[in-house]
């Protein structure tokens, strides 16, 4: 039998002007500010822990205390030099190897078509996942340490233990991180495997160093949306200031430029069933979803969880 893989989402970072800022900081300096970002990941999966404090639960979905739907997904990071990924399993644990390594593609679909618990053979949904990568990408402007990145999906290897990275979604996220000139990140087209919310989506061309970018589905990651929700400063001040090495001039310019494009799409895709699990995605919409019978309300990340029975 051929080996098997699982299917992961991942986010590649590089930090732009690295060497420039690497000799400004210096060693010290540099790790205070990675360890900043890969922070966020590690204070995100402690906000879910003790959300789900006392409870048996594993990866998958919860009801909340208002009827919806709340995703528990684990995310991972790592960093090397100038880089930082993240990266989270695109499938519930009953879809992945071993648990589906006898799962022929005919019975995984009739697994799928379930009303009550057809969404465990769905793609996990990705709003976790790209709200941290929204954060990191606010976060590291706030830092000093502006991130240039690009969102990929597939079959790979990624294995924290042991730092192996392997696999096509990470050659597609590394060229196309690398084909742009953009404070941000681009959706590559294996990322669009899965539904894909459009208040997480900014269409975008003028950062491209190239028309011919195979990779670049045709959307930017809306991070300044996320500013807005959660900062009150004008995020084109930050950028603006830190536009100081003139040949590096085209990438701030093309950032302030997509924040105008995701300022004119502000007023989109806020309403109540733009942003709910259950009106998203079509695997939580059934009458006879099947989920978790413990409630919990969904609580912003630091505050205190607040649990209820269902």
């Amino acid at each position: 039998m051929p080996p098997v893989f699982n299917r992961f989402v991942l986010c590649f970072f590089d930090v732009l002007g690295f060497e420039t800022r690497f000799s400004d900081l210096g060693l010290a300096g540099m790790l205070e500010k990675y360890v900043a970002l890969t922070r966020l990941v590690d204070e995100r999966n402690e906000h879910m822990r003790r959300l789900f404090k006392g409870m048996e639960f594993s990866e998958g979905a919860y009801w909340t205390s208002e009827g919806d739907a709340f995703v528990f997904s684990r995310i991972y990071g790592a960093y090397a030099s100038d880089s930082l990924l993240i990266w989270a399993n695109a499938d519930f644990p009953s879809a992945r190897y071993p648990d589906a390594l006898n799962l022929s593609p005919e019975e995984r679909a009739r697994r799928a078509s379930e009303p009550g618990e057809g969404w465990k053979y769905h793609p996990v949904p990705c709003d976790n996942f790209l709200d941290l990568c929204n954060e990191l990408l606010c976060h590291s402007l706030e830092i000093g340490l502006p991130l240039r990145g690009a969102l990929a999906m597939g079959e790979a290897v990624l294995h924290l233990d042991r730092r192996i990275f392997l696999g096509q979604p990470l050659i597609d996220a590394a060229r196309m991180e690398h084909s742009q000139q953009l404070i941000g990140a681009s959706y590559t087209s294996s990322f669009m495997n899965q539904i894909v919310p459009k208040r997480y989506m900014v269409p975008f061309t003028e950062h491209l160093k190239s028309a011919n970018v195979s990779q670049f589905q045709g959307n930017v990651l809306d991070w300044p949306r996320h500013w807005r929700t959660t900062r009150k400063t004008d995020p084109r001040q930050i950028v603006s200031a830190l536009n100081t090495f003139p040949p590096a001039n085209t990438y701030y310019e093309n950032t302030i430029r997509m924040i105008d494009a995701a300022d004119a799409l502000a007023n989109q895709y806020q309403a109540p069933e733009d942003i709910a699990i259950r009106k998203t995605y079509p695997q939580f919409a059934s009458e006879q979803l099947v989920l978790h019978a413990r409630a919990v309300r969904r609580v912003p990340i630091g505050d205190a969880p607040d649990q209820s029975a269902a």
